[in-house]
């Protein structure tokens, strides 16, 4: 595999992570607007992005090698794999919140989405990337997905707070921290395609 084979596999890449990028745009719809059929969008996306990289990875079998490139290229399909499982298992805990009406905090509501729309942007900024070989970008998508893992854990604590003063319901919580959870897996894996890219 020659040293320009992430840039030949762009092909395959881009659509993949456009996908991720417009499941969490639905999860945010659906979130916000109680949306079932942005739900099932999202569910869709998060489907068919895992679909590509699973032919993404037969493909890759076929050309074996011992090539460091192949085999960070196979690290970074694995990162796009578990995001696509992330993107996909956020559907339940929205699902739980439509489903039951589960009322969030003006807090809670601003935080999730500050997570969907960062979250959204650090995928952005993975694709460019890929496209400009940008050592500054590499750079600032790391630091942006470390910040947004540890939001996430600050928000947790941030909710333990609020549900002790009684802003938040209790039956928010489960699925709050179940939407904490899974974008932090994806930010970890975002920070993590970074480090291989770097």
């Amino acid at each position: 595999m020659s040293a320009l084979s992430l840039k030949e596999r762009m092909a395959d890449i881009d659509p993949v992570i456009t996908k991720l990028v417009a499941s969490t745009g639905a999860a945010r719809d659906a979130f916000n607007r109680h949306s079932r059929s942005s739900v099932e969008e999202m569910l869709n996306l998060s489907r068919t992005a895992a679909q590509e990289i699973e032919a993404a990875f037969k493909k890759m079998e076929k050309e074996k090698t011992q090539d460091p490139e192949w085999q960070r290229l196979c690290g970074i399909y694995k990162h796009l794999q578990i995001m696509s499982q992330s993107l996909g298992a956020l559907a339940d805990p929205i699902q739980k919140k439509i489903k039951d009406a589960v009322l969030f905090s003006d807090k809670a509501v601003s935080q999730t989405n500050y997570l969907f729309d960062t979250q959204a942007g650090i995928l952005r900024s993975v694709l460019d990337i890929f496209k400009t070989d940008n050592d500054f970008l590499k750079r600032y998508t790391e630091t942006e997905a470390r910040n947004l893992i540890q939001a996430c854990s600050n928000f947790a604590t941030e909710h333990e707070t609020r549900l002790i003063e009684g802003v938040c319901l209790p039956q928010a919580a489960p699925i709050f921290l179940a939407l904490l959870e899974n974008i932090r897996i994806i930010g970890q894996q975002e920070r993590d395609i970074v480090k291989l890219l770097a």
